[in-house]
């Protein structure tokens, strides 16, 4: 496929229900579920898999604790929890323990990582290291200290660990701004170097220049913050999510290679459904508007002696004590964008959150931009520099569509048709890629609509759609939805899977059962999803 094509459909695939009917793709195996939910996320987050002990462990944000899962075979997965907290605190007294944001498995399954942020928004956090016993249960053997606010973890080797410090003033910029940092745990010594974007403070403005977008008065020492990471061949890739960018580290020699725009959407290009008043999949062109990609999940992979990258471009706004960089246009009240690219004649009735751009450098400012891409996008990387090859475009919003009418770009917290499409749409939260059954596949996790999209990527140039698997129930109205006094529904939580936010693939020789499957942690849910892919 060509660069700037968009992925397509098989036409004979056809989506009718909320689950793929074709011949290939996802089937539900089985499902553990916490007993919670919670509107606003943050009950089943990330989840990793140890394959020698055949254990999946997943970062319970709502308890604290970390679920050891284990899959005989039935529908329902079954857990025991970890008190990390309690384990942490009796070996270090000193660390102020916030929360527990990650989790990371070694490649040879003897070691398990947990990050951790400090009560403190402002000080550094530590990274738990365990051994993992043959039954699976865990005995600490290493804090090392990280960045401010580790929020990703990741395993480079069995013996290095690397960290996403976001660093984000939570506080408000009036307060103090920490830096955003990745850091490199070896644990054959044990010792941390925590690498920071202080270097990049005197290339600001070719920063700028390139598309990299940095808050005015600010520096990338401060205002870059790590996402997500994948490794692949000495090399990390790293999303700063807000900045609409990709940082390469060498991790041998501890520097940053380079830092590259992720790129745009364009909207005069690609379809986009921007009016939430309509009830119903509406796509439109609109000249001069861009998607921000603002890319959340990252994964890399090896075709040939190549290295590609897939990004699961999220978006997200900036909201730190009273600052807001979002603006928010109603076009039934006769408003326009901000740069006035779009007006009530548009063919938009309801409310769209653009960004507001007069608070960054990197962008045009003849343009109107809204948070992130509604797709996933696939580079090339090679010496140290990054090329998009393909962008999936529409294909989300198209197909979600297609399967899920009456609920196209519903919310996570609600069952409302075109709920999203004036902010993010259903956006891509999380990507995996694994091989199975002689293909390279890359899952794609939506957490706003929910679902998986399957891709096949085994060839990076010609990436086909496979299927689109949705196990949420939008049926089932879950206990302790709020509800208006006129009885109307403000917040319909649904029941199944509802907002996956971690995934992680098993390989068919990683698993008692010899089939390749697909861990979903779903954050409102509470559960932890296992799926075969056929």
């Amino acid at each position: 496929m060509k660069k700037g094509k968009l992925l397509t459909a098989i036409a004979a695939i056809a989506l009718l229900s909320a689950m793929s009917v074709s011949a290939d793709g996802l089937e539900f195996a089985a499902r553990y579920s916490s007993g919670l939910f919670n509107v606003d996320g943050g009950v089943m987050e990330i989840v990793d898999y140890a394959p020698i002990q055949q254990k999946a462990y997943a970062v319970n944000g709502t308890t604290g604790n970390l679920a050891i899962i284990s899959y005989d075979g039935t529908s329902e997965m079954k857990a025991i929890d970890f008190n990390v907290r309690d384990a942490v605190e009796k070996a270090d007294p000193s660390f102020a323990y916030g929360d527990m944001t990650s989790v990371a498995v070694s490649p040879d399954s003897s070691r398990l990582a947990v990050a951790l942020q400090s009560e403190a928004y402002n000080e550094r956090g530590r990274a738990a290291v365990f051994a993992i016993r043959d039954d699976g249960t865990l005995a600490l053997r290493v804090i090392a200290v990280t960045g401010v606010q580790p929020d990703m973890i990741t395993f480079a080797d069995n013996n290095t660990i690397l960290t996403a410090d976001e660093g984000e003033p939570r506080e408000g910029y009036g307060a103090e701004d920490p830096k955003g940092s990745v850091t490199i745990v070896n644990l054959s010594v044990p010792s941390s170097i925590i690498v920071t974007f202080d270097r990049f403070n005197w290339d600001r403005s070719n920063l700028v220049e390139d598309g990299i977008i940095i808050r005015k008065g600010s520096m990338p020492s401060t205002d870059f913050e790590p996402e997500y990471i994948a490794v692949n061949g000495g090399y990390a890739y790293i999303t700063l999510q807000e900045n609409n960018a990709i940082a390469i580290l060498d991790i041998a020699n501890r520097k940053f290679v380079s830092i590259q725009s992720a790129g745009f959407e364009d909207y005069g290009k690609t379809p986009v459904d921007l009016d939430k008043k309509d009830g119903r999949y509406s796509p439109a062109l609109h000249e001069n508007v861009l998607g921000i990609r603002m890319p959340d999940g990252i994964a890399a992979f090896t075709a040939g002696n190549e290295t590609f990258l897939i990004t699961a471009n999220e978006g997200d706004s900036r909201e730190w004590g009273d600052y807001l960089n979002e603006i928010e246009v109603d076009f039934a009240d006769g408003e326009t964008s901000p740069r006035g690219n779009l007006t009530a004649e548009s063919g938009i009735n309801g409310k769209v959150v653009f960004f507001n751009a007069d608070d960054y450098d990197g962008l045009d400012a003849s343009k109107d931009y809204i948070f992130g891409g509604r797709s996933a996008v696939l580079y090339k990387v090679e010496d140290g520099k990054i090329t998009e090859v393909v962008s999936s475009a529409d294909n989300a919003e198209r197909i979600t569509a297609e399967a899920l009418p009456g609920y196209f770009n519903a919310s996570n917290d609600n069952a409302i048709a075109d709920d999203r499409s004036g902010k993010k749409g259903p956006e891509p939260e999380s990507v995996a890629v694994g091989e199975a059954n002689g293909r390279t596949l890359a899952f794609l996790a939506l957490e706003r609509t929910g679902g998986i999209m399957e891709y096949d990527v085994t060839d990076p140039y010609n990436p086909v759609f496979i299927s689109y698997t949705n196990t949420r129930d939008f049926s089932t109205i879950v206990e302790g939805s709020e509800v208006y006094e006129d009885g109307e529904l403000d917040k319909w939580v649904t029941g199944g899977d509802v907002a996956p936010e971690g995934l992680a693939f098993i390989a068919p020789d990683e698993n008692a059962f010899g089939l390749p499957i697909l861990l979903v942690a779903s954050e409102v849910s509470g559960t932890v999803t296992a799926f075969i892919v056929k």
